[in-house]
């Protein structure tokens, strides 16, 4: 029996009123998915171009919105395209799970796969901490240390502390970030109101609401 063409598939649903059978989630769809979702893995494992030095144009707030636009429309698509041939059709595609089934990949690596950590860096970070100390009244400005974007490293805590503001956490008056204090426990700074954890060491994670 000859394949029915296109044309004649389109007649013949014509003329006995038979539906088109609708489009499941395809490979547009799932590219689409894939690259947003590489980009989004990136972002969150601080693996995306600095927006220091020479890809000051990646700049990784913009690069996460884009991202969650393109999954939001994609995530819609899918959800139409896969209600109408569950629903409707009442048949099964296996294009329904590829982008599901990357999606949830990428969420569980980022939020349990191994990661590059401070304590990784320590010794690069300690390294900076210890040329300020020795050089008073001295400060790094926009610089990588791996994975970390660090705005500016700077001294003049209380009591000599060394501050990394961690640049993906600075809001309007938040911001975040390392001290190196290795004479004492770092007492916070005196125009913020702080909280801080023990790393290790002399070393504490910071938390600063700076006040007007």
């Amino acid at each position: 029996m000859a394949r029915m063409t296109s044309l004649d598939r389109w007649v013949h649903q014509q003329l006995t009123g038979e539906q088109t059978q609708s489009k499941p989630p395809g490979p547009i769809l799932l590219t689409f998915v894939t690259a947003a979702v590489g980009v989004w893995v990136c972002v969150k494992r601080n693996w995306w171009p600095s927006p220091f030095g020479a890809h000051t144009w990646a700049d990784p707030l913009l690069a996460h919105l884009v991202v969650l636009a393109i999954l939001a429309v994609t995530g819609l698509v899918w959800a139409i395209r896969t209600l109408y041939v569950l629903g409707r059709d009442q048949r099964w595609s296996w294009w329904i799970l590829p982008a599901p089934v990357v999606v949830s990949a990428a969420f569980a690596f980022v939020v349990w796969g191994p990661s590059t950590t401070f304590l990784d860096k320590r010794s690069e970070f300690e390294a900076i901490a210890v040329d300020i100390r020795e050089n008073p009244n001295t400060s790094r400005e926009k610089f990588e240390i791996g994975p970390f974007d660090i705005s500016r490293a700077l001294g003049g805590g209380p009591s000599g502390e060394v501050y990394f503001v961690d640049n993906s956490t600075i809001f309007f008056g938040f911001t975040s970030g390392w001290v190196y204090s290795p004479d004492h426990e770092t007492g916070g700074r005196d125009d913020a109101d702080s909280t801080w954890t023990h790393l290790d060491g002399p070393w504490y994670r910071y938390e600063s609401v700076y006040r007007d």
